[in-house]
């Protein structure tokens, strides 16, 4: 018997309707897990060096993390991978909700689709019985129509839905894939991989049983990681809290207010989500401002702007929390805006990243039009940091004279025009020839498209919007930009976050290295530890905001589970075991670290003479050779060295890339 996995995956090819199964076995899951472990193990074996990623060839996975099924808590992410359109690296992309416990609960712990189908389709998964059904009548309709009209012909309660909105159908390259009527698997362009295959939709329902190998200890540590959801913010923190706030902006602007209160984290993400990080990211530098040339304090300032698309001015809005799969916490939301000129009925509220693009990035701090542009890219299937960026972009070439109003099909692109966002994000999810059409693939292509000088103003790493959290602030997120083989991706791990002052590791016996914010030797070893255990998170299906409560139990709880011996050593060699897989695949592909490039500007060059990053330019250069010395990568052609290979059972790897 299998404990922690069903021992299945599913392979569906497109072309030509056949449908089989295959049985990885416990050496790969003990090795791999599931999640990203797993989808990166399939994809390095099975796809083909160079293929076109919107070509029948590339291989889409969809892909429970191993504990999705068990009732861990933070158990209910899944993940989404295949060769990325929008960078031609390494591409994947997480989510929440209910559809990655769904798929797990149905029998099987993958399903991957290879080929295209030559009509719109959607792959029906109930119970261990499966079916391509003709999708014609959703070709059109959005994420939210379409998980509506699946719910309702297939008559059976329960169903989660997966699925793509127009943008995907469009092959916009910077679609995402949607379930639960909000939840993105959003980055890396993935939403395109699935229109390219004619791929509507998955509606899956599961009814089967994730056994737990030893349900009695699984109680016992379950109850111990359950224990932080019942802290509250203590009282020291409240008077605090009261007698500051006068001076938070100036506080927030200096670097003076860490996270530091788990009671106070946790009743601040169920109250407000990450919506309550908007202003005061603004202030501190930490969201970029204006496409990143401006300054948040004076060009977005708190009173006056940032503070009316964050906190109680978004949360005023919600009817209903809503929490993933097994989440105690609950950050999420659903919104119901009666009230301006964008009414809105059943939205997600929308997150950090999304109210930072559209909000502080654009200089938008009208908070109607800000919902409206989320609700947009969560219907038409955008994913919102690059659709942010890309209208940052298309601002500033405007208030450039590169583009203009007969450009833009008479639309006044100022920034901070609330009309204009909503209209220009309209184009872009049509695919509208001109302007539409020019922005819809991201700022890499539209300024290949547009040309004079524009690309200068592109920000973005091999292709992929960059995230709303500055380097110059927290210099180590540039190290996760430029080194993780999905680049420009905050998520996935790294010292950044304990520049923040959040450790996010959650092992336990296991002390981070100090380390000083601009400090640019010595953050190797913590990166290291930092981004190798995200890779394991998300192969487990944890939520990455688990790890902000404190050190936990859990590789108790995966033993616990698996039956297997989990203990620290073997958790984060799991997670270099996949890093250096991931890595192994851009090599493969023929990318080098001289292709992952940060940005000037996102680098502080010239930096800024205002603001909490003043003066700030930072050593990206010795960062990245740092963390690669660390990871045993050579620093001129990326490889790993065949020891680390060797070490990490690898040895399939080495042939490719020596």
């Amino acid at each position: 018997m299998s404990f922690g996995y069903m021992g299945k995956i599913l392979i569906v090819n497109l072309s030509n309707g056949e449908i089989s199964e295959e049985s990885p076995g416990e050496e790969i899951y003990e090795k791999y897990l599931g999640g990203l472990g797993l989808g990166i193990y399939y994809l390095y074996k099975h796809l083909k060096y160079g293929i076109d990623p919107l070509g029948p060839e590339n291989i889409l996975g969809f892909l429970p993390g191993l504990l999705n099924g068990t009732n861990v808590p933070f158990s209910g992410r899944y993940t989404v991978v295949a060769k990325s359109p929008l960078t031609n690296s390494w591409g994947d992309a997480n989510s929440g909700g209910f559809f990655g416990t769904e798929l797990k609960k149905s029998g099987y712990d993958a399903i991957f689709f290879k080929g295209k189908s030559e009509k719109p389709v959607y792959f029906w998964l109930n119970d261990g019985k499966y079916e391509l059904r003709d999708a014609s009548h959703l070709w059109g309709k959005d994420t939210y129509e379409t998980e509506e009209i699946l719910q309702k012909e297939l008559e059976i309660k329960g169903i989660r839905v997966a699925c793509i909105g127009q943008t995907g159908e469009n092959l916009s390259l910077i679609s995402g894939i949607f379930n639960d009527k909000g939840r993105a698997a959003a980055r890396s362009g993935l939403g395109a991989v699935m229109g390219s295959k004619k791929l509507k939709a998955i509606a899956v329902k599961g009814s089967k049983k994730v056994e737990i190998f030893d349900p009695e200890r699984f109680k016992k540590t379950r109850k111990i990681l359950l224990e932080p959801m019942a802290l509250k913010t203590s009282k020291f923190t409240k008077i605090m809290g009261a007698l500051f706030k006068p001076l938070t902006p100036w506080m927030l602007r200096k670097g003076l207010v860490a996270m530091s209160d788990v009671g106070m984290m946790v009743e601040g993400f169920r109250e407000h989500g990450t919506a309550m990080l908007a202003s005061a990211s603004s202030e501190m530098g930490d969201s970029p401002c204006k496409n990143w040339k401006g300054v948040g304090s004076t060009d977005f300032p708190m009173k006056k702007m940032s503070y009316k698309i964050s906190d109680d001015n978004v949360t005023k809005f919600k009817v209903k929390r809503f929490a993933c799969q097994s989440c105690p916490l609950g950050c999420g939301a659903i919104l119901d805006v009666n009230e301006g000129p964008y009414p809105l009925k059943e939205s997600h509220r929308p997150e950090y990243e999304t109210l930072a693009a559209f909000g502080s990035l654009i200089l938008l701090d009208d908070v109607y039009a800000l919902l409206k542009a989320n609700d947009i890219c969560n219907r038409e299937g955008f994913d919102t940091i690059s659709a942010g960026t890309t209208i940052a972009f298309a601002m500033e070439c405007y208030e450039q004279g590169i583009l203009t109003k007969e450009d833009t099909g008479g639309i006044e692109l100022t920034w901070g025009n609330a009309e204009a966002t909503i209209k220009i994000l309209e184009k872009m999810v049509r695919n509208e020839k001109g302007i539409g059409e020019i922005l819809a693939n991201g700022v890499k292509i539209a300024a290949e498209k547009i040309g004079k000088d524009s690309e200068k103003y592109a920000m973005h790493i091999l292709g992929e919007e960059i995230p709303m959290h500055d380097p110059r602030l927290n210099p180590s997120f540039g190290t996760t930009y430029i080194t993780d083989p999905t680049p420009a991706r905050h998520t996935q791990g790294g010292a950044g976050f304990l520049e923040f002052g959040m450790g996010m590791l959650p092992l336990q016996d296991i002390d981070l290295p100090k380390v000083e914010k601009y400090q640019y030797i010595g953050k190797g070893k913590p990166h290291k530890i930092l981004a190798n255990s995200t890779a394991t998170l998300n192969a487990l299906g944890i939520c990455i905001f688990s790890t902000m409560f404190g050190q936990t139990p859990l590789v108790e709880i995966v033993e616990a589970v698996t039956g297997w011996k989990f203990a620290n050593e073997k958790y984060l060699k799991t997670g270099e075991r996949i890093q250096n897989l991931r890595l192994s695949f851009n090599i493969r592909e023929g990318l080098k670290p001289s292709d992952f490039v940060l940005p000037e500007r996102v680098r502080g060059n010239p930096p800024l003479t205002s603001g909490a990053n003043a003066n700030i330019t930072i050593d990206i250069d010795s960062l990245r050779k740092d963390y690669f010395k660390e990871m045993n990568w050579n620093l001129n052609d990326g490889r790993p060295s065949k020891n680390k290979l060797e070490e990490l059972d690898l040895n399939y790897v080495i042939n490719d890339l020596y």
